[in-house]
């Protein structure tokens, strides 16, 4: 005669739990907090630079509204922005802080000469350059 036993945990640690739930996976990209990023139109060579401190995801959303020169270069250029947008997007550089963003937006501004910055320079952190 066999006897079946079923075994089932009397307590489970929140830490636990919390560690075998299933997380979707994101890009490497979509996490990104803190960075100055690129801005390149993969239908010509339009580009934009720009910084967050928030996760770039959040930042690329808010480029697909009508008060962004991205979001004007696609409706005055090609008509319409692309569902795929984050994909026309790079990191430059992780920043540390608010300032490290400014200076290295202006950095990369005055290097790269993006045709669509409104800004020529990070007024903000001229005052500290």
């Amino acid at each position: 005669m066999k006897v079946q036993t079923t075994v089932q945990p009397v307590f489970v640690s929140r830490k636990v739990s919390q560690d075998l739930k299933v997380r979707e996976i994101k890009p490497q990209i979509v996490n990104q907090q803190r960075v100055v990023y690129q801005f390149q139109c993969d239908l010509c060579d339009a580009g934009y630079v720009g910084y967050t401190r928030g996760h770039l995801h959040t930042r690329v959303d808010g480029h697909k509204r009508k008060a962004s020169s991205i979001y004007k270069h696609y409706h005055e250029q090609h008509s319409e922005v692309p569902k795929d947008l984050l994909k026309r997007f790079s990191i430059l550089k992780k920043c540390s802080n608010k300032f490290d963003c400014l200076v290295n937006e202006m950095l990369f501004i005055r290097d790269l000469k993006p045709t669509l910055n409104v800004q020529s320079d990070s007024i903000r952190a001229k005052v500290f350059v």
